[in-house]
């Protein structure tokens, strides 16, 4: 798993638990800084310890939470790998057949290198296009199984899905072919 931006992860998970479990925002700080203090082997651990998640948290009323962020977690990582291997395909496109042409192969795999690596460079800290309809459905799906994978039931995993879907999409600027929501968001619809 890559590195993620905490910030970015608690909000999309924050709008999830405001819809599966509204009952848990008051430890919400607490739980998430439990979550992004454990190691990612740990806290995929579930079931072989009496705490949620591993987290050391005592009581399972935080799980909802903890489960929030892992899927949370889960859909930036898959954006960020999305997003990288885009950048890989242009490069690839683009850039690589006029080395070709010069005959510069060297050239080449360093351009492919350093535009993959600026690419991730890019999704860590720039704002998101926006996401079309397709994208946001993908999302939504690893969303849900990486809920789910933490045993949470379908339904509970749903939501969560759409709460950070639905965070997500008000996150993300640009056009993306005028098939995703939130048309017409401006600057406060950005990634911070």
């Amino acid at each position: 798993m890559h590195e993620y931006d905490r910030a970015v992860a608690d909000r999309l998970a924050r709008r999830a638990v405001e819809r599966a479990a509204p009952q848990e925002l008051p430890q919400f700080a607490m739980t998430a800084e439990a979550f992004h203090s454990t190691s990612p082997y740990r806290r995929l651990m579930v079931g072989r310890r009496d705490e949620p998640l591993g987290l050391g948290l005592e009581t399972v009323a935080a799980l909802l939470s903890a489960a929030a962020l892992a899927a949370a977690v889960q859909v930036l990582d898959h954006i960020s790998q999305q997003a990288a291997g885009r950048a890989v395909e242009t490069v690839q496109r683009r850039v690589l057949p006029r080395f070709r042409r010069r005959r510069r192969e060297a050239a080449a795999g360093e351009a492919a290198i350093t535009g993959a690596a600026a690419a991730g460079a890019a999704v860590a800290g720039a704002a998101v296009e926006r996401l079309s309809a397709e994208q946001l459905a993908e999302v939504r799906l690893v969303a849900v199984q990486a809920a789910m994978r933490l045993q949470v039931s379908e339904a509970q995993a749903r939501t969560i899905a759409d709460g950070i879907v639905a965070e997500l999409a008000t996150m993300t600027r640009g056009p993306s072919g005028g098939d995703g929501p939130e048309e017409g968001r401006g600057e406060a619809g950005q990634l911070p």
